[in-house]
């Protein structure tokens, strides 16, 4: 098999019968995460290309061990094309309960501002009572020169500092947001695009392929995420 035979178009399905076929192995695309596939995608490229320095470019083709590297590197990419969406969606996801626990820390700060005023207002004058009545004048009033400046002062750093933490809250939410990474910006990052497009029968076909690969079963835990016969 040529690399100038596999098509554009191809899918991973085909890609992953095929490889099961001719080389014995898939990969587990149903525990794949995109870190992972990058990762994957990186470090195969750097063995193609040594491959490629040591026996040129013309002769790399007939060498097994790069063929199949190659071919488990683009269905990675074919993978990452055919997901886009799925991660862009999960990226929206991940901002939004950024902002949300953002939002529940400035919660949080609210809750102890309203426990201090209720401190102020309400507590620290019935408890002044008590000590008069139980304790006695002087004893009260030396209490409330104590805590009545502590209470205010812990409620005016929490109030400051709430509207610091609503203002970066805010400020989370109205960013302008950084554009999830483009397939193309993946295949800068070690997935390459090498293939001219050409016609391929045992690929393009949706009944079966030349090598005679059937539906791959599910994967395994194995090297490279794939899986042995």
């Amino acid at each position: 098999m040529r690399l100038n035979e596999m098509r554009n178009t191809t899918n991973v399905k085909k890609i992953n019968r095929v490889m099961e076929s001719r080389f014995g192995f898939k990969i587990d695309y149903d525990n794949m995460t995109l870190e992972k596939a990058v990762q994957l995608a990186q470090g195969i490229s750097e063995g193609l290309d040594s491959i490629r320095r040591s026996h040129g470019v013309h002769s790399a083709e007939r060498n097994p061990k790069y063929m199949e590297m190659f071919m488990v590197r683009e269905g990675l990419h074919r993978w990452l094309v055919e997901n886009e969406s799925r991660f862009i969606t999960e990226s929206e996801m991940a901002k939004s309960e950024a902002i949300l626990a953002a939002k529940d820390m400035v919660d949080s700060i609210q809750d102890m501002l309203e426990k201090i005023s209720k401190m102020q207002n309400e507590q620290l004058p019935a408890l002044l009572d008590t000590i008069r009545d139980q304790i006695g004048t002087e004893q009260a009033e030396t209490f409330k020169g104590t805590v009545s400046p502590l209470l205010q002062s812990l409620a005016q750093t929490l109030q400051q500092g709430r509207e610091s933490a609503d203002g970066a809250a805010r400020g989370l939410a109205g960013e302008g947001v950084d554009q999830p990474m483009a397939m193309g910006s993946v295949a800068d990052a070690g997935l390459g695009n090498e293939m001219p497009a050409a016609p391929m029968s045992d690929l393009d076909s949706e009944e079966g392929d030349a090598f005679g690969a059937v539906d791959a079963a599910a994967g395994g835990d194995a090297e490279l995420g794939r899986e042995r016969r």
